[in-house]
């Protein structure tokens, strides 16, 4: 069988990556075509790579007849647009980054767009749901092992050495819970296979005073009630002072499942008259890294195996529609119905 031909739109940390996976690490996978708005990384890549397309047209690339499919990994404020006019140019596989759109009216706008366009098939990038430990838990969890699922807690703390990038990247962000939350909303979801009813919220700019210029915070924590009675509970920060923490709780009538409870970098553990030291995580893209692998690996074999993706367009819109409903509920202090 032939390699599954591939086009990345946007050459940023994320693209690159994609880039990489695709080109030296995925077997049944080429990557055919590049684009970016940044000449530098096309010169990087295309001298690592000499992909078949170098542009920085991106229509171009979308126009391109023999890709199989077209990653987009640009900024989050373009994907609206890429996405529609992906289905518009007829483009039947199309993985993107989180989230689909920046607004209610962007993620209509992408629903009706893919929807007519027959047979259009999109992934959008919730990485966590590839990560072998996470997947694991949820063979666990759909198996009964804790009985009665009751509460689901997540944690997402990002390290208080990435502050200046962050108050600099806020306001094209979409705020701390559309940025972080979203990610956390979708896992929740599908380990426990319900949406929410409602959210709750509280949070504010404890630590980074940068963010009240473009009215943003730094940590909040949301209770959701789903629609199957599960109580959920998301916290996070801007701000954790010892590294990356990503870590997940489902506690049920029978027992409980932990994900990442220790967020350690690796399995050393290092005894001196101190004390015992582990190195933390640095940073989500050290953490999550095997993910990226992982879903580009996803996108490859539903192209393949003609089958749908793990996550996809319902994912996508509703984990923005969450989004946007938890950033009122922690904006006004109040309790949002879905």
């Amino acid at each position: 069988m032939s390699k599954i031909r591939l086009g990345i739109i946007g050459l940023g940390r994320l693209g690159k990556q994609h880039a990489v996976n695709i080109h030296h690490v995925i077997p049944e996978a080429e990557l055919a075509a590049i684009c970016s708005v940044v000449p530098e990384e096309l010169n990087e890549m295309t001298s690592q790579m000499s992909p078949e397309l170098v542009t920085e047209d991106y229509h171009e690339l979308l126009a391109m007849d023999s890709l199989d499919g077209v990653i987009i990994a640009s900024s989050s404020q373009q994907h609206c647009r890429m996405i529609c006019d992906a289905a518009k140019a007829g483009v039947r596989n199309v993985f993107t980054e989180k989230p689909i759109g920046m607004t209610l009216d962007e993620i209509d706008e992408i629903k009706a767009a893919v929807t007519a366009a027959e047979d259009m098939r999109l992934q959008v990038g919730f990485n966590r749901r590839f990560d072998q430990s996470i997947q694991a838990a949820k063979k666990r969890l759909d198996e009964g092992y804790i009985g009665r699922p009751i509460q689901i807690r997540m944690i997402n703390r990002d390290p208080a050495a990435m502050a200046e990038f962050i108050i600099k990247f806020s306001p094209q962000s979409g705020g701390l819970v559309l940025d972080m939350l979203t990610h956390d909303y979708d896992l929740a979801r599908w380990m426990i296979g319900s949406d929410a009813r409602s959210v709750y919220g509280l949070g504010g700019v404890f630590v980074y005073d940068g963010l009240k210029a473009v009215k943003d915070i730094d940590n909040c924590a949301i209770l959701v009630e789903f629609e199957n009675g599960v109580i959920g509970q998301f916290e996070t920060s801007r701000n954790s002072a010892y590294g990356y923490h990503s870590e997940m709780e489902i506690y049920g009538s029978e027992g409980c499942i932990r994900v990442g409870t220790e967020p350690t970098k690796n399995r050393v553990t290092c005894l001196n008259k101190e004390g015992i030291n582990r190195q933390c995580a640095e940073w989500f893209f050290e953490y999550w890294e095997p993910t990226f692998l992982s879903e580009i690996q996803a996108f490859v074999d539903c192209i393949r195996e003609d089958k749908q993706p793990l996550v996809g367009l319902v994912d996508g819109y509703k984990a923005v529609q969450w989004g946007y409903a938890a950033t009122e509920a922690v904006r006004e202090r109040k309790v949002i119905c879905m």
